[in-house]
């Protein structure tokens, strides 16, 4: 049975492996990165566990109206199974009610899925941060910064 939860620090490890199993290794971040990202006030953490495991999860910073979703994480297994999607919907209802206006994130311009998934839920690429990204072989990718009202027309 799959389950919604909040994380905290006591996290990190759960969440730093998923990162790890989710992303290349130049992009996975480190236990003392989720540490020290979820001892920030304006930073919030939630996830999905499934027979107890953490099978995805999204860490956001939330800061005067705006969320940023920082980095949001599926294991492989677990995806289009819609993890990702209830989460964030999740919680923009949640943080609706605290003010929440607008959703920001950059995603790799070579991450077609992500980039999908993202336009599936009505977010729209407002700018390109060139050479943002750093691969260890092929070099730097593009960040597409993307953005979407709350409440705007989601796309299914």
């Amino acid at each position: 049975m799959s389950q919604i939860v909040e994380l905290q620090a006591e996290a990190a490890e759960d969440l730093a492996a998923l990162h790890a199993l989710a992303f290349s290794t130049e992009q996975a971040w480190s236990v003392a990165d989720f540490q020290d990202l979820l001892g920030q006030p304006a930073t919030l953490a939630r996830g999905i566990r499934d027979r107890d495991a953490l099978v995805s999860f999204i860490l956001i910073q939330f800061v005067a109206g705006e969320a940023e979703i920082l980095t949001l994480a599926t294991a492989r297994q677990s995806q289009r199974r819609g993890f990702a999607r209830l989460l964030l919907q999740t919680l923009e209802q949640d943080l609706q009610a605290s003010g929440l206006q607008k959703w920001l994130l950059d995603v790799a311009a070579d991450n077609a899925p992500a980039l999908a998934f993202y336009e599936s839920l009505g977010f729209q690429t407002d700018s390109v941060r060139r050479n943002y990204y750093k691969r260890l072989e092929g070099g730097p990718i593009d960040a597409i910064l993307m953005s979407k009202a709350v409440g705007g027309q989601n796309r299914q």
